[in-house]
Parts: C-alpha cells; sequence; structure tokens
C-alpha cells in the first residue's frame, strides 16, 4: 500500500513540474493571456509572405518571385520612409501598415486598385500573421523593429469572422472542364496563350499561379468580360505606326534608344517584333486591354463558368 501511495505522489509531483514548465514557457513566449507576440518575427513574416498570405501572387522582391501585378518589394522600408514625407505620415512604417489596412489609400504610380485586404475573405490572415508580415517587410532595405510593428497593432483588424459562402455559378458547371478549355490550344479562345498558371502556358499576360487565393469571383468575372477596366501593370498596350503606313497594337516588350520591342499577334501567335527609330511615325500608350473583349460571344456561359471556376480553384 505506501509502495502504491509512493507511486501516485511521485506521478503527480511530475506532472505539476511539468504543468509549470509549460506555464512558464508560455509565459515567455507571449501565450497564455493573449497579450504577447507569439510568432512576430522576420521568419514567421517571410513564410507568410510567401504562403498563406499569398502576398507573392501579386510581389515579388528583387529577382524572388516573378509576380508584376504589384510592386516589386525589395528596399520596400527606405523607400516607404520617403512616401511616408510625401504624405504626412510620422514613418515608414506607418505607410506601410495603412497600406494593408486600406489598401486603396495609397496607390503607387502605374499600379490600379486591385490588392485585396488581407484580414477579409478568401485570405483571411489574422492579427499576429499580420504583425509578423510587418516586421519582415522591415528587413527590405531596414532593419527589424518588433516594438515599432506592436505600436499598431490595435491599428490592424482581426480576421473577419464573415462567414465564407462558398460561390455557386449560375448553372451547374465542372471546373475539370474549364481546366480543359484554359489550355485547349485548337480552340479559338485559348487563354494559356497569354496567361500561365502553375507553369503552363504563356507569360503575355498577368502570371494566374493561385489567383484564386487573392481574388473574387467577381473580380474574374469582371477582368474576363471586361479587360480593359483594370489592365495591370506591366501589360499595357501599345500602338505603333510606321512610316508605310502599318498600324500594330501589342504590349510593350522593352524600349530604348536603339529600338521598340513589341508584343504582337501574328495570326493567331504570339510574337515579338522589333522596331528601329527611324522606322515609327507614331507611338502612343493606349487604355485597351490586348485581351479580346468579346469572351461572353466566344464562350458559350457553360464555358464562360467553368473557367472562372477553375480559376476560383487555384489556390
Amino acid at each position: 500500500m505506501r509502495s502504491f501511495l509512493n507511486a501516485v505522489i511521485f506521478t503527480v509531483a511530475v506532472l505539476g513540474f511539468f504543468t509549470y514548465v509549460c506555464i512558464y514557457v508560455t509565459g515567455l513566449s507571449g501565450g497564455g493571456d493573449g497579450g504577447g507576440a507569439t510568432g512576430v518575427s522576420p521568419e514567421a513574416g517571410e513564410k507568410i509572405f510567401w504562403g498563406d498570405g499569398q502576398c507573392h501572387t501579386c510581389h515579388s522582391i528583387g529577382t524572388s518571385g516573378s509576380a508584376t501585378r504589384g510592386p516589386n518589394q525589395e528596399g520596400l522600408a527606405s523607400r516607404a520612409e520617403e512616401r511616408a514625407k510625401a504624405t504626412g505620415l510620422s514613418s515608414g512604417l506607418e505607410y506601410i501598415v495603412e497600406s494593408i489596412v486600406e489598401p486603396d489609400k495609397f496607390i503607387v504610380e502605374g499600379y490600379d486598385k486591385i490588392m485585396p485586404k488581407v484580414y477579409d475573405p478568401p485570405i483571411m490572415l489574422d492579427r499576429e500573421k499580420i504583425l509578423a508580415v510587418l516586421t519582415y517587410m522591415q528587413t527590405l532595405g531596414g532593419e527589424t523593429d518588433i516594438g515599432a510593428v506592436m505600436k499598431f497593432k490595435d491599428r490592424i483588424p482581426e480576421a473577419s469572422k464573415t462567414k465564407v459562402v462558398p460561390w455557386v455559378p449560375p448553372i451547374e458547371v465542372d471546373p475539370k472542364e474549364g481546366e480543359l478549355i484554359f489550355f485547349d490550344d485548337t480552340r479559338d479562345v485559348t487563354c494559356s496563350k497569354c496567361h500561365l498558371l502553375n507553369g503552363k502556358g504563356s507569360k503575355v499576360g498577368p502570371d494566374l499561379t493561385g489567383i484564386g487565393a487573392v481574388q473574387t469571383p467577381q473580380y474574374l468575372i469582371e477582368s474576363v468580360l471586361k479587360p480593359s477596366k483594370v489592365i495591370v501593370k506591366g501589360f499595357e498596350t501599345m500602338y505603333l505606326m510606321t512610316n508605310d503606313g502599318m498600324a500594330y497594337n501589342g504590349l510593350l516588350v522593352s524600349q530604348n534608344e536603339e529600338e521598340v520591342v513589341l508584343m504582337v499577334d501574328e495570326d493567331g501567335k504570339m510574337e515579338e517584333l522589333v522596331f528601329y527609330p527611324d522606322e515609327i511615325a507614331q507611338m502612343q500608350k493606349q487604355d485597351v486591354s490586348i485581351m479580346p473583349g468579346n469572351f461572353s460571344e466566344m464562350l458559350t456561359t457553360k464555358e464562360f463558368y467553368g473557367i472562372i471556376s477553375f480559376l476560383l480553384n487555384q489556390k
């Protein structure tokens, strides 16, 4: 009996010791009462940037990534300081915070209002993850100051509690059929002729890898039906006329003192054409997308919503 009691006492003591250790460690890491900064670090922020936050679908960092929907974030911290002065904010960090909380507030010249609120659907980052991303952004041309970031804690909204209702197309469609149409190069409408998705297709237009994780069904539908309403930076159309009266509409690939290179549609195939200054009579940027605006006529309703459903599955 005494041996049994000793064993019980020993077991309780061991459990008590481990409970104390867990509580102590939780306190050190900022957990427990929720008042700390668990997971708020540049390392965590970097993983979120290239992962759950889907930031990389719109932003590159230097030569890392290939997204062009938003500005390249290399040197962000130093640029943010300059923009903070221009906009009357206290610091570059405040500028970055405001740009995340209210993405339409400060639009970088040449870009459009397409950045989603990352705390709302479909991304829905919680406050801690956003704070972590901020500490990572501080490293892009500056130094991390977690204390400074935490001062903006109450400015960062909590993740939306709105129940996300899955999008349902008006007719029954199969995303797999939408995928076949997207990549079918035998059709007059071939999305992959201009768009890259998961490494497959062509990069004439914006890369659509992961697009379903950052954009709403409404955005995708409008982008297909009204492609000229929002033209992603780097994919503007240029009108060029040569001295012999030949006119071209295409994407401006490059331009310097020696030549102008346009990506144009030549009999259904995208090709790069080179023009030299002495043969150009006129050149002007257009507000019309190179993407056809008559998809409603070229696709059946079922095909159209099949493609939209397929794109929304790209997380």
